[in-house]
């Protein structure tokens, strides 16, 4: 096909053009010949290339007729010459292959080698391009190593002009021959990678990184201009080209900001990609906590901290240096271990490309704010990301077994609109009441629900109040059921979704007690500081004043009943319940007067459950949360889920625990609530609610004599009995953690301990 037909074709794609920018006049380039048709019968040629409606890709601008010289004119003379030369030198290589002769083809593919010890120059080469493009329907399938080689030019670090002709051929190949396709885009998703390094010469301009990646993206944009089923194409050779989970820090984040950017221009990938993306975080998410529960099971007394990341060495497309790999030797300067390094490394990683898909969803959302709205509702485009990132945390958060921070991505998509929220819940409540999905599944939406309705500050009343109905419902319905003689007995496999459905009521507690109380709405709007800029009601999450908090004729909300119903039935959740959230529960109970159940505690230490073999016939999935190494059930069984099975006491599952990634952490400001201590409010206390002699020191230090003197209520704890000191180490590991109250697998991950020995 003619070089003329194929880009007059291609001129009719969307908003692509590759016209130079400046006359080839100014460079030393084979079209300059072209010009010598402004005399005599060849005016008609020149006028029409520069019609700016035949005028095409590989269609320079030219000067006018007055401006060329003698000298000019013979130049391009000797080049279009040489030009129908090397067209008819292709036209017969190819023939002669065809005929059975391929010595000719051989040389020809041996000259466009750029690797021999003396290139060709970029002129050269330049004039071949535009030979082969007059020569575009000979090259079928048959010539495929022809192509090949073309594909290999180190295109992107020459100059402006060459891009340009090489970019046309590239369109003028695909338009001809689709099989094609998938070379060229091949090629051009390899060039996105930290992988490609060019053949540099003395010659050669210096073109940074990101202008190549930005030329790779203009060549991909207008072959998918040209051929718009490329996309389904495209796709698997993005896929292929993703950086192993193990490669550098700087080789994902470099892929990952070149996969999103496609997005611009290829909406239709949209959840292929994003659900590529999020895949590849989550498996170095999972890795990470997985490296730290074998560096806890080891002799080292080294803990990673998230907060100890280097943050200062910010993540640079322009940097090729290798430094970055993940090739450690054995120790650091300090003599940290290799382990750690590595979960450093990993850390960063998961930090950086967390980072960047923020920023791709905040800049979306920013590009949609001038688009039309209806009843206060979000963009329609953006209101179709939320979908597709919903979709992606069903089929693929939702059932990962420790994740860690991945899942924040949805959380942050959600703190957009309320109605976002909605939807959020509303499938998380779907999945805990569908009887047909697995347990594990609907064990981890439990514990989703908690953790988010915990966790999300920008949540209002009305949606704590519907979950904690929902949930409420449900426990009360299932005890209605099942407890009904006394043969019933506490199973934390057959009954696994009521144990983390009654965890998730502990827990909202926990944190929503100050919203749960009848008129708490009116205290709470009365307080300018629990209002947020939106009018949204933030609530205070602190933990409640033991001292002041303690008060006569508190009404809660009807939805809590269920609560003191489910505590006392034969079930005992308070036996199976993780038991830092269980012990935190009762303190808080306790103190607002809402529930005593220390007797319950204490009675439980009694009772011995059996660890009896999984049902054979359970159909449950390997996934579906995260279990705490030191907050696990309470009988102490901090096993995992093995083998597809549920543990046999439920585990502390909290998804949304506090944020520990440094450089993506301020996407989290404003929307995330922390766990504040108890110790703001100490001028309130009241004395008469304890015994002077505890309540001495700071409140990390009283901790202990508190839940003691609470004991000697009860009759069963004395502050002078020694057998109790495990009982007493207990507490206090969980006060540690309770800030948290985290399933990270330490409970001082928050701590600087020992990777640069630091204290």
């Amino acid at each position: 096909m003619p070089v003329s037909h194929s880009i007059d074709a291609a001129a009719s794609a969307p908003k692509v053009t590759f016209a130079p920018e400046s006359p080839v006049m100014d460079c030393e380039l084979p079209l300059r010949g072209h010009r010598k048709r402004a005399s005599g019968s060849s005016n008609n040629v020149l006028a029409a290339a520069n019609s700016p409606m035949k005028r095409s890709i590989s269609t320079p601008v030219v000067s006018s007729p007055a401006m060329i010289s003698s000298e000019q004119v013979a130049d391009f003379e000797k080049q279009r010459q040489s030009l129908v030369m090397m067209t008819t030198y292709i036209t017969s290589a190819i023939q002669e292959k065809r005929r059975g002769d391929p010595i000719k083809y051989e040389e020809l593919i041996a000259q466009l080698t750029m690797t021999k010890p003396s290139p060709m120059t970029p002129t050269k080469m330049l004039q071949w391009i535009q030979a082969l493009s007059q020569c575009i329907s000979l090259l079928d399938k048959s010539c495929v190593a022809l192509i090949e080689t073309m594909l290999q030019i180190d295109w992107l670090i020459q100059e402006d002009v060459f891009v340009q002709y090489y970019m046309s051929f590239l369109g003028n190949v695909v338009s001809a021959h689709a099989f094609y396709v998938v070379p060229v885009q091949s090629m051009l998703v390899q060039k996105l990678t930290h992988r490609y390094k060019p053949t540099m010469t003395t010659d050669t301009p210096i073109i940074n990184r990101e202008t190549q990646h930005e030329r790779v993206h203009l060549a991909l944009k207008y072959i998918l201009g040209l051929i718009p089923t490329g996309a389904t194409s495209l796709f698997p050779l993005l896929a292929k080209e993703f950086p192993h989970k193990r490669e550098s820090i700087y080789a994902h984040t470099v892929y990952v900001k070149n996969i999103l950017r496609v997005l611009e221009y290829a909406p239709v990938l949209r959840t292929q990609i994003l659900g590529l993306v999020i895949d590849r975080i989550i498996q170095v998410d999972v890795e990470i906590q997985v490296e730290l529960e074998e560096l806890e099971d080891s002799d080292t007394e080294v803990a990673y901290d998230f907060d100890t990341a280097d943050d200062d060495e910010e993540l640079s497309d322009e940097s090729d240096s290798d430094s970055d790999d993940d090739s450690d030797s054995g120790s650091d300067s300090d003599g940290a271990p290799v382990a750690v390094l590595d979960i450093r490394e990993m850390t960063k990683k998961l930090d950086g490309m967390l980072f960047l898909v923020f920023s791709y969803l905040e800049g979306y959302v920013n590009s949609c704010r001038h688009l039309p709205t209806q009843n206060g509702r979000m963009p329609a485009p953006v209101e179709e990301l939320f979908l597709v990132l919903l979709q992606i945390f069903m089929n693929t958060i939702l059932q990962t077994f420790k994740s860690r921070h991945t899942q924040f991505i949805i959380f942050y998509m959600v703190s957009l609109s309320p109605q976002f929220s909605d939807y959020f819940l509303g499938a998380l409540g779907t999945k805990i009441l569908d009887k047909s999905q697995p347990e594990v599944i609907r064990v981890s939406a439990a514990a989703y629900m908690s953790s988010f309705v915990s966790r999300a500050k920008y949540l209002d009343i009305r949606q704590v109040l519907m979950v904690i109905d929902m949930l409420g419902n449900f426990v009360l319905e299932l005890v209605a059921q099942v407890d009904t003689g006394s043969n019933v007995l506490p199973d934390a496999d057959r009954y696994a979704v009521f144990y983390a459905v009654v965890q998730a009521l502990m827990y909202i507690f926990c944190f929503r007690w100050r919203v749960l109380e009848v008129g708490s709405e009116s205290k709470i709007r009365s307080s300018k500081d629990d209002f947020d800029s939106a009018g949204m009601i933030v609530g205070s999450m602190d933990s409640p004043d033991l001292n002041s908090s303690r008060g006569v004729g508190r009404q809660w909300h009807s939805g809590l009943n269920s609560l003191q119903r489910v505590v006392t039935s034969r079930l005992n959740p308070l036996k199976m319940c993780s038991s830092n959230v269980v012990k935190q529960f009762a303190r808080i109970s306790q103190s607002l007067d809402f529930m005593y159940i220390y007797p319950i505690l204490e009675q439980n230490k009694k009772i011995y459950i059996p660890r009896h073999a999984a049902r054979p016939d359970s159909d449950m999935l390997g996934a579906g949360g995260s279990g705490n190494r030191n907050g696990a059930g309470a009988n102490g069984n901090s096993s995992p889920a093995v083998g597809g099975q549920l543990p046999h006491e439920l585990e502390t599952f909290f998804p949304f625990d506090p944020y520990r990634l440094q450089r993506s952490a301020p996407f989290m400001q404003g929307i995330y609530q922390e766990w504040e201590s108890e110790d703001e409010d100490e001028d309130d206390e009241d004395e008469d609610e304890y015994d002077e002699e505890d309540a001495e020191g700071e409140y990390e230090e009283d901790e202990d004599d508190e839940l003691q003197d609470i004991g000697r209520h009860s009759g069963s704890i004395n502050s002078e009995d020694e057998d109790d000191e495990d009982e007493d180490d207990d507490e206090a590991e969980m006060n540690k953690s309770i800030m948290a109250m985290s399933i990270s697998p330490s409970p001082a991950h928050f701590l600087v301990q020992g990777i640069t020995g630091r204290k």
